[in-house]
Parts: C-alpha cells; sequence; structure tokens
C-alpha cells in the first residue's frame, strides 16, 4: 500500500526547549491517513507512535459542528507527556516523553484538552473530565465546553459554552474548588492575556436581516477585556488572539 507525506500537521516544544515533538500526516492510496509522532533531539528525528488521523475532506454547515471541531497537541507543563487528539476522526493518545503511548482505556474518545498542572482536562459525552495521577474523573457533569485555555498560574480554566438560545457565554473554573463563574453573556473565543485579564468577542442572536445561515449567532466585531480581580469589562483594540505568554503552569 503506498503512502505519501503531507507535511506537519502540528508541534510543540518540551518546557526546558530541548526537544521538539511534531506530527506528521501520512495518506495512504486507500486515503485513510495517520498522524505520526516525531521527537528531534540531540540532532536527531525519530518517529515515536502514531494515531488516526483527520478525513482528506471535511466541513461544517452547522454551529454545533464548528463548535466541535478541535485538534490538540501539546506537551505537560511538567514536560512529562504529550498528548494529541483530533475528532474529525475521534482519535487520542497520551504518550510519556520518551514516546511511550500511556493512554487510559475510555469508552468515549477525549476532545477538547486542557492541561493544568500535572493534570489533563477534556470533554466526552459525560461534560468534562480529568486524568489525574492514573485515574479518570468526572469533574463538571453535562458541561459542553469549547476551547478551554488555562490560567498561567494554573488554578483556573477559561472556556466558552452556548446557553439554549445558542448564545455564548464565557465561563472559568476552578481547578482548586471546581466552582464555576460565568462571566459574560454574549462573549465568545476567550482567551488569558495574562492571569488576571481575559480578552474575549463579542456576539449576539441572529436577526431576520442578518445572513447567519445555519448559525443561531454572529459576532459584533468588538472585543472586550475583563478583569479577574475587579469583575469589570472594557472595550479593547485587540480583534483576535492567537497566544500569548506566559502559557500555563
Amino acid at each position: 500500500m503506498a503512502t505519501s507525506d503531507h507535511g506537519i500537521a502540528d508541534f510543540a516544544w518540551s518546557p526546558n526547549g530541548k526537544t521538539l515533538a511534531y506530527e506528521t500526516i501520512r495518506v495512504s492510496s486507500d486515503a485513510a491517513s495517520a498522524l505520526e509522532l516525531h521527537l528531534v533531539s540531540d540532532g536527531k528525528d525519530r518517529i515515536v507512535g502514531s494515531m488516526p488521523g483527520p478525513p482528506a475532506v471535511y466541513g461544517c454547515e452547522t454551529q454545533e459542528c464548528a463548535d466541535r471541531l478541535n485538534s490538540h497537541f501539546a506537551y505537560s507543563p511538567d514536560g512529562q507527556f504529550i498528548s494529541a487528539a483530533q475528532n474529525l476522526r475521534p482519535a487520542f493518545r497520551l504518550w510519556t516523553a520518551d514516546g511511550v503511548d500511556r493512554s487510559p482505556a475510555m469508552t468515549d474518545t477525549p476532545f477538547m484538552l486542557v492541561w493544568s498542572g500535572a493534570n489533563l482536562y477534556f470533554r466526552d459525552s459525560k461534560g468534562v473530565e480529568v486524568y489525574r495521577n492514573g485515574t479518570v474523573s468526572l469533574t463538571l457533569q453535562g458541561v459542553a465546553w469549547i476551547r478551554p485555555k488555562a490560567s498561567p498560574a494554573g488554578d483556573q480554566i477559561l472556556y466558552e459554552a452556548r446557553d439554549s438560545s445558542g448564545l455564548a457565554h464565557t465561563y472559568v473554573v476552578s481547578t482548586i474548588s471546581a466552582v464555576v463563574t460565568d462571566l459574560g453573556k454574549g462573549r465568545a473565543e476567550p482567551s488569558y492575556l495574562t492571569s488576571r485579564y481575559i480578552w474575549f468577542a463579542g456576539e449576539r442572536a441572529c436577526t431576520a436581516t442578518d445572513q447567519c445561515g445555519l448559525a443561531p449567532t454572529i459576532a459584533t466585531g468588538a472585543g472586550y477585556i475583563y478583569d479577574l480581580q475587579t469583575g469589570m469589562e472594557s472595550a479593547s483594540i485587540i480583534t483576535g488572539v492567537a497566544d500569548t505568554w506566559p502559557h500555563a503552569a
């Protein structure tokens, strides 16, 4: 069976900066694909693991589908593990830093993953679960979080979720107490700027004059900064956040 390499799908540096981990998409003659894990260190590039890759062609026509689209590839903050997931063709792996597969046995395939400290949080059909010390446990029952982000301070996770009308809310959950706080209705795609300040985008319900297709909401084009200490929100000139530093601890 012939195969071809379609380049780098994702990459991450180890926290100590000594190893580059990256995934390549390998496509076979029957159009099946695989993601191969490479580790580069000491001048050597090794393939040490693999997982099913995404389909060659995909797309979304609904908001629900778009909210579920997610791929993840990251080192744990302590550098001991590499986690990877994609849900176009559901797949998940938890490798050690040397590429040994340590994926826990689960009935559902995790997606929307995020590391906070040594703990790996993820979404499945039950809600939000956490992999901690080799054990999986439910932490937010029924919560369908979207693209979570861990605080640089390591004590919170920021995420978006939709209410019954389809409108986005931004929430923050304490990883210590599991207390959830709603930071605002019509606030989407949140990101930490620092441990104190959060950015998010404005969103509103669609009206008859909007061209929203099948989506129930539309972006307003406005951005906001929220102060976690004071609870105050202010307008922002930032239109989107690609990355921030420092990363989650």
